[in-house]
């Protein structure tokens, strides 16, 4: 007897779809060229595309991800929730029942060519990450696939799509001005009216985290790394645990290299300084509640990044590599706030992703440079790298 096959719910943002909600248009974030699609097209181009081979893209996705074997008839119950639409991507939240279990994961998908390129770029960038010490904080790509939808006239278009592990109990987050004009806020969308706001200590934490992350993910050999990425698309989600907060990357669109290592440790430590400023820089931008206007976050939380960047460089450490945390430390310190802000110059066009960025550039730099100094100095920071190497 032919087993039955699985059935569909569809969802937007965890709650279950009804005919209005089917008719509406898809949002399309910043993107003014996307294709115009109904939810109801959107659900069913998923569903099918799900379907293909006896439901392969969820039989090999649930394979890679636990390492069991799942053929179709195992597979019971589909939802698939929509979650987010950017200037690249569909993200849905794709939940499995199998074998009496659960299983959760994101499905990315792109309806336009150029959209296309950047979602096989992130696809392979994500394979790069899976064989790194970054591997358990960022997705774990599962499957690649393409599928069809039917715009407005009944004429069928392509789609692409990858699928890959959803953090569960992790949620977007964004910074917000505060009564000085900062971004002082981390608010966290959690799912309830108002979301929760951390405190300056899980915020810390937070910054902490993302500098380890991303630093976990550089490439010693070429200093490729994670790079374009932004605060304000989402790119880092937060899960709260009493005090503490864990933290993953969501999104790794691609690598890039900034300044390239050289043979000499002094051109090493030079490529060194470049990432680590980016790095730095990079994580005290966001837009105000996501979609605002560009803020910027207070020194005070530099000390955190900087631990963050010299955990990640120490965990992170391939066997050829010969500078210690304590060593890249010490050269950092020595930078005067001129010298980083002519880092800051050449790094230039690398520093900002969104063009509203460009006019503050100058100011930002000078601010960073200072706020750099002034934390690399910290005597209680050095203590606590210092003491952390040699526990």
């Amino acid at each position: 007897m032919k087993a039955p096959e699985p059935s569909f719910a569809f969802l937007i943002d965890g709650k279950p779809v009804d005919d209005g909600a089917l008719s509406r248009l898809l949002p399309t974030g910043l993107s003014e060229d996307a294709p115009k699609i109904a939810y109801a097209d959107y659900f069913h181009a998923i569903a099918e595309a799900l379907r293909v081979r006896a439901f392969e893209p969820i039989c090999r996705s649930l394979h890679v991800l636990t390492g069991e074997s799942f053929p179709p008839d195992r597979v019971r119950e589909v939802h698939i929730d929509s979650v987010k639409h950017g200037a690249l991507y569909h993200v849905a939240k794709v939940t499995v029942g199998a074998g009496g279990r659960w299983f959760s994961m994101a499905m990315n998908s792109a309806v336009h060519p150029t959209r296309r390129a950047a979602l096989e770029r992130e696809w392979a960038t994500l394979q790069s990450l899976a064989a790194t010490t970054a591997a358990p904080c960022v997705p774990k790509g599962l499957y690649l696939g393409e599928g069809m939808w039917r715009d407005a006239t009944g004429e069928a278009r392509p789609f692409w799509f990858f699928l890959a592990r959803w953090f569960d109990g992790f949620h977007e987050w964004h910074l917000e001005k505060g009564e000085g004009g900062l971004a002082e806020i981390v608010r966290v969308w959690d799912g309830s009216a108002a979301g929760s706001v951390l405190t300056d200590e899980q915020a810390s934490q937070l910054m902490e985290q993302a500098a380890y992350i991303l630093t976990l993910a550089l490439d010693r050999w070429d200093f490729r790394h994670i790079h374009p990425w932004h605060h304000a698309a989402g790119d880092f989600v937060v899960a709260v645990q009493g005090q503490a907060v864990a933290v993953r990357l969501v999104a790794a669109r691609n690598l890039r290299v900034l300044v390239p290592p050289g043979p000499e440790r002094h051109e090493r430590l030079s490529a060194v300084a470049a990432f680590f400023f980016a790095l730095t820089f990079r994580l005290r931008l966001d837009r105000d509640r996501g979609t605002g206007h560009v803020v910027w976050a207070p020194g005070r939380w530099l000390a955190a990044v900087v631990r963050g960047f010299l955990r990640g460089w120490t965990d992170g450490a391939p066997p050829h590599e010969d500078l210690s945390a304590e060593e890249i430390l010490a050269a950092l310190r020595a930078f005067d706030p001129s010298e980083w802000q002519a880092v800051g110059r050449l790094l230039a066009d690398d520093l900002t992703v969104d063009p509203d960025e460009e006019p503050l550039l100058s100011r930002l730099v000078a601010d960073h440079a200072l706020d750099l100094h002034q934390s690399l100095r910290s005597a209680d920071l050095f203590l606590r790298i210092a003491k952390d190497e040699h526990q």
